[in-house]
């Protein structure tokens, strides 16, 4: 019987299903692995959206509100009850810039350079399927941080293992600020095609793709043109070999094996994000009279912000700190100071910089991770608030992915760091979510 059973002749493949029966199954086996691979993210994704939109009726009934606190010449209008709590928490204060921004476009004279194109540009391509500005920014920003979460996962998978991927994909969704990934802002587009320009590059070397991606990130914040630095890092080391080799004695020869190098490719890393940098160069010169207006229009009214060096900018923050507190009378109970939370971030990044040092220096990590690190957690720092010297920095602080990966991989050692984490996270996520939704200024 066995024997009949191995003469039997394999079943021809059937021309009506289209392709053989055996490429069917590796696809479908494919795409299966790929559903399962991102079930993580999805549920954490699904989990954290809905729970954000249940807190936001919450904080509509147990808070107090405030009246619009908006600096932008846009409101949506006619929101009923229902509808500012489904949809109008989401577009509070810069969120209302933004969609100005993609309703009108760049005009002199308004201030509105330093919110980049690329996401106005996508919610304005939105809204004219949808028919609506703001629906078309919460779907979208919906649509990028569920992207965040698959790509977080992916990429930490990818260098450190599965378990770590999901808790850095978990850390990321719970941290404080996150709920702006969801708000109509640029966060969450930022960070996808940050961690897509690194997946691109540490896991398929695909310089092509890191290139147009890091273009479109130029395109999306003022730290993306940076990103040339830690991926041109990434490159220098996968391309060594190609580089140099070893010389006569202990030195060492320049080799330049071209083939090996990928000159086309390079390239495209290289000239596709100055491409994408200097036609948003060129459109503020043309547009708004002068290059670099998103720069300069910063020290406006508006956003008076100013130049400064990091450590002027970080003693500045201590000692408002420092002076907030010990100014107050005795039994009087304090209102409220973005100060007395903005370095609280600061200070979340400070002590995690050496956890991520440390897990390179153990070769856990690259360098390309700690060379991204130092740039977004230094860069808001040469040009603070006059009043709040690290103005906006919780929300900044949740660009520093690797961050999160140096606080994963702990927590996968450190039970009880873990359990810190998740929970005073979790907690102060629903304060500052509930704030914002209130109207109240968080970052």
């Amino acid at each position: 019987m066995r024997d009949n059973l191995k003469e039997r002749p394999a079943l021809p493949p059937n021309p009506e299903a289209g392709e053989p029966p055996g490429r069917l199954r590796r696809n479908l086996a494919a795409g299966w692995k790929l559903a399962a691979a991102w079930r993580e993210p999805l549920a954490l994704f699904v989990g954290w959206r809905l729970g954000l939109g249940v807190l936001a009726f919450l904080a509509g009934i147990l808070m107090p509100g405030l009246g619009r606190g908006g600096t932008a010449p846009y409101t949506p209008a006619n929101l009923g009850p229902l509808d500012e709590r489904l949809l109008g928490v989401w577009s509070h204060w810069d969120g209302e810039w933004f969609l100005y921004v993609a309703q009108v476009g760049y005009r002199p004279g308004e201030y509105t350079s330093p919110f980049f194109p690329l996401y106005p540009v996508l919610v304005r391509a939105m809204a004219t399927i949808l028919g609506n500005y703001l629906l078309a920014g919460v779907l979208l920003s919906a649509i990028l941080s569920l992207a965040v979460f698959v790509l977080m996962y992916l990429l930490v998978s990818h260098e450190v293992g599965e378990s770590t991927g999901r808790r850095a994909a978990l850390y990321l969704a719970i941290f404080p600020t996150s709920f702006f990934l969801a708000a109509c802002y640029s966060e969450s587009l930022f960070l996808a095609l940050s961690l897509g320009a690194f997946l691109a590059a540490r896991r398929y070397s695909n310089w092509w793709l890191a290139g147009l991606l890091v273009g479109l990130a130029a395109l999306t914040r003022n730290l993306g043109i940076l990103l040339l630095l830690p991926l041109g890092w990434e490159w220098l080391v996968q391309h060594r070999r190609s580089l140099v080799a070893p010389g006569p004695g202990k030195g060492w020869r320049i080799k330049l094996d071209w083939p090996g190098l990928q000159p086309l490719p390079t390239l495209a890393f290289i000239l596709l994000p100055l491409a994408f940098i200097g036609s948003w160069l060129t459109f503020n010169a043309i547009a708004l009279s002068d290059p670099i207006n998103f720069m300069s229009v910063q020290n406006n009214p508006v956003w008076n912000r100013r130049s400064s060096l990091p450590w002027q900018t970080v003693a500045q923050a201590f000692d408002l700190f420092i002076s907030k507190l010990s100014s107050l009378p005795a039994g009087t109970v304090y209102r409220e100071d973005p100060n007395l939370l903005d370095l609280v971030f600061w200070l979340f990044l400070a002590v995690t910089f050496p956890v991520v040092a440390y897990q390179v220096w153990k070769k856990r990590l690259p360098l390309a991770y700690l060379i991204y690190f130092g740039m977004a957690w230094l860069l808001p720092l040469f040009s603070p608030a006059a009043k709040e010297p690290l103005l906006s920095y919780p929300r900044f602080a949740l660009l520093v992915f690797p961050a999160f990966i140096g606080l994963a991989i702990l927590g996968e050692r450190w039970r009880f760091l873990h359990y810190i984490y998740l929970l005073g996270a979790a907690l102060l996520l629903g304060l500052l979510f509930a704030r914002f939704a209130n109207w109240y200024w968080v970052a």
